[in-house]
């Protein structure tokens, strides 16, 4: 057994994670790895057999590289523009203020928004649009209103119309950005859902079938039979997690416990990931064309100062591609973009990024290698699982390299 693999096993069996599931594979799939580590469930009563690569976890934000694909395949076929107005296909965008400040009796000073808003800003978290259950002007906002965040089971339409926080293109924040891409490329296809496209034209291609969108779990009791259950940390003890947890639920509004986004085996997940890999060659995804420019940097020198900034806590570290400090980062397409090489792992070039309960994906084109960590532990930004994902990393190039020495 590799060190990686004794670390993360010992990890599972001290209840520090409740298990995961690490998956790689290189672009021609002369190399692969996949292991499942911990068991499916820790919660009291349930099922504690050993987990599985193939089975179903919440993926939540790796939801967004699928929509971010789905975009830029849009494009090529002219049916959306990157740096054109997006307000034809997205008039509700068009009059959205911006917050300046607030006043001294917490009203908020909104002014319009002077650039003009385009799709790759939408894509690049560059737009102004941030969270509003997490954001400090969004919350301060919200308290003025005297009205509460809008969690799942709305629209997008309805979630997501509040003002923005600053000018697109001018600044940087995680925010909802990409979930109004989806509405446009919906729109843009004459009104089919994303599910149907992603089946159609994402999916189908790289032979993912468990990959699904939370208002579509109650339609696949077979899913719902493999899914791993969450686990949370323990308040009373932070190294482990808590054994008694709740249990996920579906409906068809897409409501379920954490959030939305779409549910997926890490084993179909990484044929996505693969699919975006060759891309560059054998046109799975998107045009050869279309590849460069998907991994191109994109922020403005504003935004990305203001990303790197951010980047310097470490807990935001973990929880966003846990890619050291020294390394600067950019903002492509699909992801964040590491500009130099990380030590012992993916190279200067690489897109990364994860999803809430604890996973973690990256593509590195220069080493042509893809690979998934997947968890299902709250909250995000796990600093043990961050420490478990990087050991992960350090040892699978080294395996590749050694692979590749014996050719």
């Amino acid at each position: 057994m590799r060190p990686f693999e004794k670390t993360i096993e010992a990890a599972c069996a001290a209840e520090e994670i409740p298990g995961a599931v690490l998956l790689a594979t290189d672009r021609h799939g002369k190399f692969t790895y996949g292991k499942a580590f911990g068991k499916r469930s820790v919660r009291e009563g349930a099922d504690q057999s050993p987990l599985k690569p193939d089975a179903v976890m919440w993926i939540a934000s790796c939801t967004k590289v699928v929509t971010c694909i789905a975009a830029m395949q849009c494009c090529e076929r002219g049916l959306l523009s990157l740096d054109g107005p997006i307000y034809d296909i997205l008039p509700e965008l068009k009059d959205l203020p911006v917050i300046r400040g607030f006043n001294d009796d917490g009203s908020p000073k909104l002014v319009p928004h002077k650039n003009t808003m385009t799709l790759r800003h939408l894509l690049t978290h560059s737009s102004g649009f941030a969270y509003d259950e997490t954001h400090p002007k969004l919350l301060a906002w919200h308290a003025w209103h005297r009205t509460k965040p809008s969690f799942t089971g709305n629209s997008v339409e309805a979630q997501h119309g509040y003002p923005l926080v600053f000018e697109p293109g001018e600044s940087w924040c995680y925010g909802a950005g990409i979930d109004w891409a989806g509405v446009a490329v919906e729109r843009a296809c004459g009104g089919t859902t994303l599910q149907k496209y992603f089946e159609d034209n994402i999916f189908n291609r790289v032979g993912a079938r468990d990959i699904v969108f939370s208002s579509h779990m109650h339609t696949r009791p077979d899913l719902q039979a493999r899914m791993a259950d969450m686990s949370k940390r323990d308040p009373e003890n932070p190294s482990k997690v808590k054994r008694s947890n709740a249990k996920l639920q579906f409906n068809a509004r897409g409501g379920c416990f954490g959030g939305s986004g779409m549910f997926a085996s890490p084993t179909d997940y990484l044929k996505v990931l693969k699919g975006m890999l060759t891309s560059d060659t054998d046109e799975t995804l998107l045009k050869k064309e279309s590849v460069a420019e998907f991994f191109r940097p994109c922020l403005s020198s504003k935004a990305k100062a203001e990303l790197n900034k951010l980047l310097r806590i470490k807990e935001v570290r973990d929880g966003m591609g846990n890619i050291p400090e020294s390394v600067s980062k950019d903002w492509s397409l699909g992801g964040i973009i590491n500009e130099g090489d990380v030590p012992g792992g993916r190279l200067a070039g690489t897109m990364t990024w994860g999803g809430l309960p604890n996973l973690v994906w990256w593509c590195d084109r220069k080493a042509g290698l893809c690979a998934l960590y997947a968890g299902q532990l709250l909250p995000p930004a796990d600093a043990r699982m961050a420490e478990l994902c990087g050991l992960f990393e350090e040892g699978l190039y080294k395996m590749r390299e050694a692979a590749a020495a014996k050719l």
